[in-house]
């Protein structure tokens, strides 16, 4: 048992210090920082470009790339997003940070290359050296891990209790109005807890390099693994969350002694332990009102949403119809391939349309709108092959399949606040990608259940063309679904919950259950949408609907405007051509990257404005509209002014 201890504190280490980076960006600016985890991954991708690339000394570049690298980047995104994102609703921080995450990895890979890198090393270097103490081998990296988590947690300790700098943290997380009328600047506070966070996520993912490899999904499943150590701490308490991520690595090694590791449940059950434990964390703190007390205190109380401009829904509907009209005109003149391709997106468009409805109508961010997709694709294709039931059918009795597994997960989640239902959606997507989606029924050894393409009695929808057509309608109706959600009393009642919860709940009107309707309804629309991915495949792959992807399909549609349904159509066919576009002018490197680092940024960058790119320029072109009509009318000449009296006479004299 001694090695698997021993091995479980090494993880639970580099756990540790993450999940204390994690904290302290988030006690100084209310933000949690999903993108974590991609930050270590620069800071270690910097690392190993500078001593193995460039073969610079290693202290030399471990301080370089931990010491000066790292905190410079803390500093830059304080002052770029942090201290500007305070006071903004939860969600906003939420969608920015998600955001930052989606154009951070494949921004690494466009400055440091995508080339597989094997055996990288660590900062003991690529010669490394066994230690036998109490009969159990231990290389130097490891235990660089462990003394390194014993000197970080004592210094903790000691910063946290007997420094001037630990009492400011501590002063400016209770309160910062009256920390800054003491004196304090929460804003110097602010910028040196984002430096050392940050230096902090440098230094663990420099420290799980030699582990794992540099693999920016381990890096994703490290800050995974943090943010489980960071709920158990209630997001704000230091030497809980370093306790439990030690505990959580200590775990994970000891499952791999006592769980057996046949079958696609017990293999799964070593990754999936941060976020069963998340999740046991959730609801415990739910169970004895924790949970929303400290939604409320902690994550609600920030400003409230900023005035809309809402575009008129005239304007709406004829911008809708123009899209769909172009993309009949354009299959009549595209090659066979390029139809498929935007074929495949409108399929896409049907499963982001689900994000209009929980993200743009409750203002909710679910990060597992793509797990029920993949509920969706699978029990479509089980119907359809395995039972032979008409394909049509099969779809819809996927989406049905997914909404009941949305009213449990939302039933779970909502009462938390917003940033507990985003974390939830998380850990319920990680379990459906490592415990579910893995079976061996569903997903056939990775190559997937295969599909034929549905009929309506004598028409086949084989081609690409029908298939797109198909795809248009599908899409068509169930945006006729969202829209009716929208006028209806439930619908108006997601819209006040974006300005006001608690007013909403004044008034009478239930909140859960009009969270619940929304993530019903986006749980059937996901499901439809993963059929049609499905159909569009030829073939059901759970693998291809990961958590990992789903976040980028976020950030994706909130690019383009979660609010209408015109953002998600043009999202599915932008994300979907972007790529073999870039790839068709030979460059492929770019074809790769260059998607999601837009979409991710443009997420950053339109966070404030869910409404997205669409609806910005339609407000454009509608003040420009009237703007030009107001100036034809100054310039139109005046009519002479009527004489009333002088009519008059004329009148009486006829």
């Amino acid at each position: 048992m001694t090695p698997y201890i021993v091995g479980g504190l090494v993880l639970g280490g580099i756990y540790a210090i993450s999940a204390v980076g994690l904290v302290m960006t988030y006690v100084s600016s209310k933000v949690l920082n999903f993108a974590h985890g991609a930050i270590a991954f620069f800071v270690a991708m910097t690392f190993y470009r500078l001593h193995t690339v460039w073969g610079w000394p290693l202290p030399v570049a471990g301080v370089l790339s931990i010491g000066v690298v790292a905190p410079a980047l803390g500093l830059f995104l304080w002052l770029a997003l942090a201290r500007n994102l305070a006071r903004v609703p939860s969600v906003v921080m939420l969608v920015t940070t998600v955001g930052l995450y989606v154009a951070f990895t494949p921004l690494t890979f466009l400055i440091f290359g995508d080339q597989p890198i094997f055996e990288p090393p660590g900062l003991a270097g690529d010669k490394v050296h066994l230690f036998h103490p109490l009969g159990v081998a231990i290389n130097e990296n490891q235990l660089i891990v462990l003394v390194g988590t014993i000197v970080i947690g004592l210094g903790l300790l000691a910063l946290l209790r007997w420094t001037t700098s630990g009492l400011l943290i501590r002063a400016v997380v209770d309160s910062p109005s009256l920390s800054s009328l003491a004196g304090t600047d929460p804003r110097l506070v602010g910028a040196a807890s984002w430096a050392l966070g940050c230096m902090l996520a440098g230094l663990s993912g420099v420290l799980l390099t030699p582990l794992l490899g540099l693999d920016p999904a381990s890096f994703t499943l490290l800050v995974v693994a943090s943010l489980s150590a960071v709920v158990a701490a209630r997001l704000v308490s230091l030497p809980l969350a370093f306790a439990g991520a030690v505990l959580l690595g200590v775990l994970q090694e000891l499952s791999v002694k006592y769980v057996p590791s046949n079958g696609v449940l017990s293999a799964g059950v070593r990754p999936s332990l941060p976020f069963i434990l998340m999740m046991v964390f959730l609801l415990g703190y739910q169970g004895y009102g924790r949970g929303k007390a400290l939604a409320g205190s902690r994550v609600m109380a920030r400003a409230a949403v900023t005035a809309e401009v809402e575009t008129g829904p005239r304007v709406r509907l004829i911008g809708f119809l123009i899209i769909i009209g172009l993309v009949v005109v354009v299959s009549f003149l595209l090659p066979n391939y390029w139809v498929g391709i935007v074929g495949s997106g409108i399929c896409l468009s049907i499963a982001l349309l689900s994000y209009s409805v929980v993200a743009g109508q409750a203002g909710i961010i679910s990060l597992c709108q793509i797990s029920f997709a993949g509920i969706g694709a699978i029990v479509t294709a089980q119907l359809a092959t395995v039972h032979h039931w008409p394909t049509l059918v099969a779809l819809v009795a996927g989406g049905l399949v997914a909404v009941p597994i949305a009213l449990l997960v939302a039933l779970l989640a909502v009462r938390l606040g917003d940033l507990y239902v985003a974390l939830a959606t998380l850990g319920f997507a990680l379990l459906m990608d490592n415990l579910v989606f893995p079976a061996n029924s569903f997903s056939q050894d990775g190559a997937g259940v295969a599909l034929n393409r549905p009929s309506l009695g004598p028409i086949h929808f084989t081609g690409d063309k029908s298939f797109l057509y198909l795809g248009l309608v599908v899409f068509m109706l169930l945006s006729v679904l969202v829209r009716n959600l929208r006028r209806s009393g439930t619908g108006m009642t997601l819209v006040a919950l974006r300005s006001s919860e608690s007013g909403v709940s004044t008034l009478g009107l239930s909140v859960v259950r009009a969270k619940l309707v929304a993530f019903g309804v986006s749980g059937f629309i996901a499901g439809i949408g993963g059929g049609m991915l499905a159909f569009y495949g030829l073939r059901s792959r759970p693998a291809s609907f990961d958590t990992l992807t789903g976040i980028v399909w976020l950030a994706v549609v909130v690019t383009l405007g979660v609010r209408t349904s015109v953002g998600p159509l043009l999202a599915g066919i932008v994300f979907t051509v972007m790529p073999e576009l870039i790839g068709s002018w030979h460059l492929p490197h770019w074809a790769l990257q260059m998607p999601p680092i837009l979409f991710g940024l443009g997420a950053v960058g339109l966070a404030r404005e869910p409404r997205g790119a669409v609806a910005q320029t339609s407000d454009q072109w509608i003040r420009q509209a009237q703007w030009v009509k107001a100036r034809l009318r100054r310039a139109a000449p005046e009519e002479p002014p009527v004489d009333q009296e002088a009519s008059a006479a004329a009148v009486s004299l006829k």
